[in-house]
């Protein structure tokens, strides 16, 4: 942290883990606007790594006392990019800090403000979950409905499309006489919701990759806009989700007039997470630990006299001292306290 260069135009990407044990891990990356690159989408060696700090919890306050550090020591915090948690964004107001939200939460989110409590869709979804209930141990367990996970229904709904659109093609190739012919002859009265979600997951799946790659512009906000104009799906559901999006998409523009082009992605600090949590996944017992300083790794080049540099100018002793600051009494340690041996 200490090479970290001091400037005004900080972009922070932040986010806090779901618990390993006890424990949330708070992650605060950063980018420097003038560096983002907005032909391609944001690496991990683009980042620089300000916090890897673990908590039983992260309230705003909190968290905002963590920014007005990075802030104080690093520069400028020109905007932030972030979900929609309470906490980050409590923060992000508490420091006043204009907070862009990450696309691919809030596009889920108005996925479900036009889906969730929708009769068609609730039975279409309601009948997946029953078959996959009543077939799991059957000789037709192989055309099973993909599991539907609560919390991420609404970011994952593409799965549910393409296996009804499967599902669809079978039951107009096939006879009639199969079993799985029959188990499947449902999805057919649902065939206009299913050719509806498609044609939205294909215009959204097509305006986050332009917003990814090529950032939040006056220009990428037109070629959104051409895509939304362009998609033949009608009626209610859709007219709602796509005026949520080119209103959401001009508001977010405002957020930071000065800048030309916006990041408006978290990806990477939800694909850090990923990785992290399969690197503990072997051992859930083990909670948060030092482990955790991969996040940081993930951004390294990884050369090797630089690898090599770094390795012999930090002791062990270094990293036991970062841990007892950052992440306290491990999940494990505890455990071993508590259950020790006696006798």
């Amino acid at each position: 942290m200490a090479n970290i260069e001091k400037a005004d135009d900080w972009v922070l990407i932040l986010d806090e883990s779901i618990e390993f044990g006890h424990n949330k891990l708070l992650v605060i990356y950063g980018v420097r606007s003038s560096k983002i690159d907005f032909t391609r989408a944001l690496g991990y060696q683009d980042l620089t790594v300000f916090a890897i700090i673990s908590g039983e919890q992260w309230t705003g306050v909190l968290i905002g006392e963590e920014i007005e550090k990075i802030q104080a020591k690093y520069g400028k915090i020109i905007y932030a990019v972030a979900d929609g948690g309470n906490a980050l964004k409590k923060a992000l107001r508490l420091e006043h800090i204009p907070h862009v939200y990450d696309i691919t939460h809030k596009f889920a989110w108005f996925l479900q403000g036009a889906y969730k409590n929708d009769p068609e869709f609730q039975s279409y979804t309601q009948k997946m979950a029953k078959m996959r209930t009543a077939l799991s141990l059957s000789n037709v367990s192989h055309i099973l409905p993909p599991n539907q996970r609560a919390k991420s229904r609404f970011m994952n709904l593409k799965i549910l499309s393409d296996w009804g659109s499967a599902a669809l093609t079978y039951l107009s190739q096939n006879k009639v006489s199969s079993r799985e012919y029959v188990e499947l002859k449902w999805v057919e009265a649902h065939a206009p919701l299913i050719e509806e979600l498609s044609e939205i997951n294909q215009m959204l799946n097509g305006i986050m990759h332009i917003l990814k790659t090529n950032g939040l512009s006056t220009g990428s906000i037109k070629k959104a806009n051409d895509i939304i104009n362009a998609n033949k799906s009608k009626g209610q559901r859709a007219n709602k989700l796509k005026t949520d999006i080119k209103e959401f998409l001009c508001a977010t523009k405002k957020i930071v007039p000065k800048q030309n082009t916006i990041l408006c992605t978290s990806d990477i600090i939800e694909s850090s997470f990923g990785k992290y949590k399969n690197y503990i996944s072997n051992n859930p017992m083990v909670g948060v630990t030092d482990l955790s300083l991969c996040l940081a790794a993930f951004t390294s080049k990884l050369e090797i006299n630089r690898t090599k540099e770094v390795m012999e100018s930090f002791k062990n002793r270094d990293i036991r001292e970062w841990s007892k600051q950052n992440i306290g009494q491990t999940n494990l340690s505890r455990r071993n306290e508590i259950l020790k041996k006696t006798g």
